[in-house]
């Protein structure tokens, strides 16, 4: 995917950001694992910045890291079936 870092000013602009770069519905899986981490790390970058939406910043990067695990144990079930 290529994504490059970003360091927001607010959460606003995370979500612009993110807008921009959101795969197409029918992208490969692995394209919206990156996507979902990279999501993740704009998200807690912003919470850093924007105190006022700090809580929800990091909701938002919460519920990207779930999402990119999701899909990951979608791709390969077998790497957490021990646990």
């Amino acid at each position: 995917m290529g994504c490059q870092q970003v360091a927001p000013s607010s959460l606003f602009e995370a979500h612009e950001v993110l807008w921009r770069r959101r795969p197409s519905h029918d992208a490969a899986p692995e394209e919206w694992m990156a996507f979902h981490r990279h999501s993740a790390e704009v998200y807690a970058a912003a919470a850093k910045v924007d105190v006022p939406n700090r809580a929800e910043a990091s909701q938002y990067a919460a519920f990207a890291i779930r999402r990119a695990r999701e899909i990951e144990h979608r791709i390969a079930p077998a790497i957490d079936s021990d646990t």
